[in-house]
């Protein structure tokens, strides 16, 4: 008895949905799919009473909407396929926590606070910025966890928003090209076929770019010099970050996986490869918090289901009313297209629609239509649309951490400089990725 009721933790049915999706892609056995929707279904009852009260409202009000639009036009099979989708997304955030837990392991990120506490005062505002946005490349939120300490120890108040702000900023912008964000998994699957490099290529200029721009309007010593001297001073972490994001890349590229696909199994092996170096006790430790840590991915994964589920069923109503052949003969400009999906995800965290929400409904429009806009320039707007969220998102994660870790109200994380840099942000990706379009087309 006690062993089945081990079995259904939460913890255990990830792991369990992690081990389904892994032999889909080792066998692809099609009758796995309603094996692996069943189980995502159990997941989600398993998780409902231990989901975030905000958490609750949001997939609350999700399920109306789709019991609502069924009712009237049906698309029950919608809804499955949503589920059947769930494997992949939960295999995607088990990755994700045994990748943060294999990164505590490692000394390069272990001294990182050691490496910003040696920058001098004219580099420490670049240091957090490009420091942090390396970090949270691979950590996410995570990143917060390293810094926050290190700004903590500012007394004056000016300077610890100030530095608090330059994390953030940089931590957002993780998400313009790293695999290792939904973002990028939640758009490849809407968006498929376009090659993980030339994603990142997009979106690494564009970081690089919006790094830059912040570093001049926001810090006082405004030198690029010293952005660049604050990232080669930082250099020891950057290692193990390309790494993972080159075995991704190169997996994506060299064979049939997707690019969530080629994560879910490399980024183990890298782990697993990295940890037996380091001995048993490394190993059994990095697996046991692995183990725990994934009960805490339930709101995501609920978010997320129930996300997809709705955005198939709207999908279904729009072809069934004529709703798609309207927009579709609409023959929207790219940049219009652009600016519909920034803005659109923009706008709707700030009024506290989480971007799950927002950037799958307009994902599963828009690539039901004959837009005129290349997969790469879609995608990356779908990325540029996640990190400004990032960032001023009423219910983003990353908002909600650093408000928590660097002890700074939600509304001082999201008002003033950083809300003004999304909206210059926005606007330049905008008009960036109209142009890029023009010359891909």
């Amino acid at each position: 008895m006690s062993a089945l009721i081990q079995l259904f933790r939460p913890e255990s049915l990830v792991l369990v949905l992690w081990a389904l999706q892994l032999t889909r892609l080792a066998w692809g056995v099609p009758w796995l799919d309603d094996v692996g929707a069943a189980l995502a279904a159990l997941f989600l009852l398993r998780v409902c009473v231990r989901l975030r009260r905000p958490t609750v409202i949001l997939c609350t009000a999700l399920i109306f909407l789709a019991a609502v639009l069924i009712l009237a036009y049906g698309g029950v099979a919608a809804v499955l396929a949503g589920f059947r989708t769930t494997p992949l997304f939960t295999a995607f955030f088990g990755t994700i926590v045994l990748l943060r837990v294999t990164a505590d392991q490692l000394q390069q990120i272990v001294n990182a606070r050691e490496l910003f506490e040696r920058l001098k005062p004219e580099q420490r505002l670049g240091g957090f910025l490009v420091g942090t946005h390396v970090l949270a490349a691979v950590l996410g939120p995570g990143a917060y966890a390293i810094t926050a300490p290190i700004v903590g120890r500012s007394k004056v108040e000016a300077e610890h928003l100030a530095a608090m702000r330059a994390c953030h900023r940089g931590g957002g912008l993780a998400g313009l090209w790293s695999p290792f964000w939904i973002a990028m998994a939640l758009s490849s699957q809407y968006v498929p076929g376009v090659p993980l490099w030339q994603i990142m290529a997009l979106g690494l200029s564009m970081a690089a770019l919006a790094l830059t721009g912040s570093h001049l309007l926001f810090s006082r010593e405004r030198g690029l010099g010293l952005l660049w001297r604050a990232l080669r001073s930082l250099q020891p972490i950057v290692p193990p970050v390309a790494l993972c994001v080159v075995v991704v890349a190169l997996l994506s590229g060299a064979t049939v996986l997707s690019t969530l696909e080629a994560l879910i199994v490399g980024v183990p092996a890298l782990c697993l490869l990295t940890l037996l170096a380091k001995g048993r006790r490394a190993l059994g430790r990095t697996l046991a918090l692995t183990y725990r840590g994934s009960a805490d991915i339930g709101n995501e994964v609920a978010i997320l289901t129930l996300s997809l589920a709705l955005g198939g069923v709207v999908r279904h109503v729009f072809a069934q009313t004529g709703i798609t052949e309207w927009i579709g003969g609409l023959d929207l400009p790219a940049m219009a297209v652009i600016a519909l999906v920034i803005g659109g995800v923009t706008v709707g965290s700030l009024m506290g629609v989480h971007q799950i929400v927002s950037l799958t409904f307009l994902l599963t429009v828009l690539s039901s239509l004959p837009v005129r806009v290349a997969g790469v320039v879609l995608i990356e707007s779908a990325l540029v649309s996640w990190s400004c969220s990032s960032m001023v998102g009423l219910s983003a994660i990353m908002v909600a951490t650093a408000s928590s870790m660097f002890r700074v109200p939600p509304e001082r994380v999201i008002l003033g400089p950083n809300l003004a840099f999304v909206a210059l942000l926005a606007a330049a990706a905008i008009l960036v990725l109209t142009g890029v379009n023009a010359l891909l087309g």
